[in-house]
């Protein structure tokens, strides 16, 4: 007996594999590589598919640019804390932490220069031309 397509489940492993790649997510998930080759196939046809896939992998970016911030907010605390006492001992995990803080700025800005704008964003920046005019 055929089992009913799940396009709950579906979505999730397509937007996952999308970000974070096919290997790691088949093996999360534990669906062979010609399913999610099937949910592909299917995603070029099945515009409720697309949509749902289209939310998860928003909603993941989401998550991804709230941690990156967490992220980002606990590396400079640390290093407020560490900075005005430093040692010699201490720069190993300065420079750590600072090398840290510097990959994952530099992912948020790239991430946000490569983005669509949101609504609000393109009525701020058409604002803000209207502004400087």
């Amino acid at each position: 007996m055929a089992c009913k397509f799940n396009k709950q489940r579906a979505s999730t492993i397509l937007a996952e594999a999308d970000l974070y790649g096919d290997s790691k997510i088949l093996a999360r998930w534990g669906v062979a590589r010609q399913t999610l080759h099937n949910y592909r196939k299917r995603l070029s046809s099945d515009e409720e598919l697309v949509q749902l896939f289209t939310l998860k992998k928003r909603m993941l970016l989401v998550d991804w640019q709230t941690d990156a911030t967490r992220c980002l907010k606990t590396g400079l605390g640390r290093l407020t804390e560490i900075i005005p006492n430093a040692t010699k001992e201490d720069a190993d995990t300065i420079h750590a932490i600072a090398g840290a803080c510097k990959i994952v700025g530099e992912l948020k800005i790239s991430y946000e220069a490569l983005s669509e704008p949101t609504p609000d964003q393109q009525s701020q920046f058409a604002e803000a031309t209207q502004t400087t005019a």
